[in-house]
């Protein structure tokens, strides 16, 4: 079998080369074949193909050396001494090819605990981590790409945050060098990126983290102000993923610099051309959403926010209701809905004229998620226990009347019927 497909490893065709990858796959697949795949040598030309010029076929190589590491077996043999030595015979030919190398071990990683003290043991982790620490932007890039898939598995995260490398990239966001690179409007952004992945991951307690490494949401907040687009949508992202878990939260609320960064979002929110104004609202959203547990002082500093705010930011998301958008109709409810559940919101919302008008409008809704946030935001201003003192009977009898006939209803046109 070995010389079989050791003469389809080495055809010219990539299409050869392939159908032998696919049966070692097939045969990868199953545990018992483990040992004869390790011995015969032939991984050896699963991993020397990573170099193949068709992409296609490295492809098709990834696959089994990552199926390879789903087994504790698998690993120790990717990782063994002639794992390791052909792994880095192959990586030494080109920088791309030394890229698709990193892709494997860090797949491996995602799949398997041990294979990250087998990588970091055989040099591979350190190699990976060089370049974060490269003049050339495409290498730094591809780096910090790496750093953000290894965080995805919790070992490696642990470990990458022992050896310091969150706080040095964080170091990095705020140094002058990083201010005067010319390739900073293609790094900041994957740095700010790496911050915004690890805000959804459960497994990273955001307190502790931005304790440890407090450059990050500083940094964030700053760059908030900046000119350019990309970092403007990277940091506008950070904000709406730290509020929307708890411990983000309560890192915001304690941030001094977050006050200015609620009220760039006001402005981006108000008067932001279409892209920004979308993601602006959608932070707002989750900025004066309501925790899901009590934090002290959130209503004091959400509302000291709030009126810090853009003079005409309730006015103009109303406004936006009535715009053919469905995805701004969604995120103008949805920063609508979570200020009406605070006294200070009900109050803005109220002083504008037509304001209720506006909300039960069904002629410009006709989308159905517009239409179920339109029905949440109503059915918050009804439920809140200020609104009888800023709204009269009719306004009220006009909410219920709304939120009685459902999200969903339909106003029938009456038709006539002619006696022929």
């Amino acid at each position: 079998m070995e010389v079989q497909l050791k003469q389809g490893f080495e055809h010219h065709s990539p299409l050869v080369k392939k159908l032998c990858l696919k049966q070692l796959h097939r045969a990868a697949n199953d545990r018992r074949n483990l040992k004869i795949i390790g011995e015969v040598g032939i991984m050896k030309h699963a991993i020397l193909l990573l170099g193949d010029e068709d992409s296609s076929v490295v492809k098709e190589c990834n696959k089994i050396l990552v199926t390879l590491a789903s087994y504790d077996e698998g690993v120790i043999i990717l990782y063994s001494d002639q794992g390791v030595k052909l792994l880095k015979e192959v990586m030494s030919r080109s920088e791309t090819i030394r890229y698709r190398v990193f892709d494997v071990i860090v797949d491996s990683i995602l799949i398997s605990d041990q294979a990250f003290e087998f990588a970091n043991g055989a040099g591979f982790i350190p190699k990976i981590l060089e370049d974060l620490e490269s003049t050339d932007v495409l290498l730094q890039l591809t780096a910090l790409e790496n750093v953000a898939r290894l965080s995805d598995s919790p070992t490696a995260y642990t470990q990458l945050k022992n050896l310091g490398i969150f706080k040095g990239v964080g170091a990095w966001l705020v140094s002058r060098e990083s201010a005067q690179n010319t390739n900073a409007s293609y790094t900041v952004p994957s740095v700010i990126k790496l911050f915004a992945k690890l805000s959804q991951k459960h497994n990273v307690d955001m307190k502790q983290f931005c304790d440890e490494c407090p450059e990050y949401l500083p940094a964030v907040c700053s760059l908030m102000e900046s000119n350019d687009i990309s970092i403007k949508f990277a940091c506008v992202d950070v904000l709406t993923l730290l509020n929307a878990r708890v411990d983000g939260k309560q890192v915001v609320l304690s941030a001094p610099c977050a006050a200015r960064a609620v009220q760039i979002l006001s402005n981006l929110a108000s008067r932001g051309v279409d892209d920004i104004k979308d993601r602006a609202l959608v932070a707002l959203a989750h900025i004066f959403s309501s925790p899901e547990v009590y934090i002290p002082d959130f209503e004091t500093k959400t509302e000291a926010w709030f009126k810090q705010c853009h003079p005409a930011l309730v006015k103009d998301t109303l406004q936006l209701l009535s715009l053919p958008s469905p995805p701004r109709q969604c995120a103008a409810s949805s920063l609508l809905s979570n200020l009406a559940v605070h006294k200070y919101g009900i109050e803005a919302i109220t002083q504008v004229p037509g304001w209720c008008e506006r909300l039960v409008d069904r002629r410009y809704c006709m989308d159905p998620e517009a239409q179920s946030q339109r029905f949440s935001l109503i059915l918050s201003i009804k439920r809140s226990p200020v609104i009888e003192e800023h709204a009269d009977r009719e306004i009220i009898n006009k909410l219920t009347k709304f939120i009685n006939e459902g999200a969903h209803y339909k106003e029938t046109t009456p038709t006539a019927i002619l006696a022929l």
